[in-house]
């Protein structure tokens, strides 16, 4: 009896030829839609991430221009604000030229100009060059140097000083009562053929609501579209593995139904050989398969035919 040759069998040998491309294919796929990796210099990143980082990319972007925009914005509005009432004092102050500067800053009507809003909770100040508050909105301030009344705020009486020979601007923190630190952006103008210098300040993020509530808007933007994004990526995800593992489970039932008759015909073949002539040859298989089926089915009857002419004639010898 002949040994039998051991080794991987057929459907084996199919399914390894055919999973492996399979599944290079879809993990080349999935590098490219779904997932980002690096092996050393080499990267490669996902149209998932590649669309994921553009948009917060342009997000990104978008912000800081409407930042600086909105601060240049801002600065233009507090300096045009400083430049209106400066000029309005000067005016006022040229009307009258014979009028004293102690009768000047007792008149209530350069008061309200003196005193004007900047903002919703801030006001522009008055005060002369030697640092002496004449007008503002605190009345305890009238009367008082600006050395004494800002000496714990550096920032901001290193500006104001820097305006007292002509026009500066800048940034300082103002803590507010309740202890917040607060941006502020003020501008110095000194008013011609006066004595007098002009303050506007405000707080930054008062000016900025606008730009503020745009952020916010362009924030939620961008959750809705990375949330649909990331949603279609997963149905197309879902609907790449459902392909995957209905081409498997075809492909092995396709293997087996392959397989399956070459099987029976070994072992049929395998008791013919062993002498069993009778065994039932039941493959309904078409194309090679039947063609092998046939030809196994030929030489089981011609052996058969075979055998009973061998005992014929030893009958016949033997008479």
């Amino acid at each position: 009896m002949a040994k039998k040759r051991a080794g991987m069998g057929l459907l084996p040998k199919l399914l390894i030829g055919f999973l492996v491309p399979v599944l290079l294919g879809f993990f080349a796929l999935g590098s490219i839609y779904f997932f980002s990796w690096s092996i050393g210099p080499v990267e490669v990143t996902s149209i998932r991430d590649m669309g994921t980082n553009t948009l917060t990319e342009l997000k990104t972007f978008f912000l800081l221009e409407s930042r600086i925009s909105m601060g240049r914005l801002v600065e233009r509005s507090i300096q045009d604000k400083a430049l209106s009432v400066a000029k309005q004092i000067e005016i006022f102050i040229k009307a009258d030229p014979k009028k004293k500067i102690g009768d000047l800053l007792k008149d209530s009507e350069l008061q309200a100009i003196a005193v004007q809003e900047v903002g919703e909770n801030d006001y522009t100040a008055v005060f002369d060059k030697e640092g002496l508050n004449y007008f503002h909105i605190n009345p305890e301030f009238v009367g008082k140097n600006i050395r004494d009344l800002f000496q714990q705020n550096p920032e901001m009486l290193k500006i104001m000083e820097g305006g007292l020979k002509d026009a500066t601007s800048g940034y300082y923190d103002w803590t507010d009562k309740d202890g917040k630190s607060i941006p502020k952006f003020i501008y110095v103008k000194p008013i011609p053929d006066t004595d007098l210098v002009l303050v506007a300040d405000a707080s930054v993020e008062e000016l900025s609501r606008p730009s503020s509530t745009i952020e916010s808007r362009v924030t939620r933007i961008e959750s809705r579209y990375l949330n649909e994004y990331e949603k279609n990526f997963k149905v197309f995800f879902l609907i790449i593995l459902g392909t995957f593992i209905v081409i498997v489970i075809v492909f092995v039932l396709f293997s087996r139904s392959l397989v399956y008759p070459i099987h029976h015909l070994s072992e049929v073949a395998d008791r013919i050989s062993m002498g069993d002539l009778d065994t039932p040859i039941d493959v309904k298989a078409k194309g090679e398969v039947g063609v092998l089926a046939e030809s196994i089915e030929r030489m089981q009857a011609s052996v058969r035919a075979a055998i009973k002419r061998l005992q014929r004639s030893r009958g016949e010898t033997e008479t």
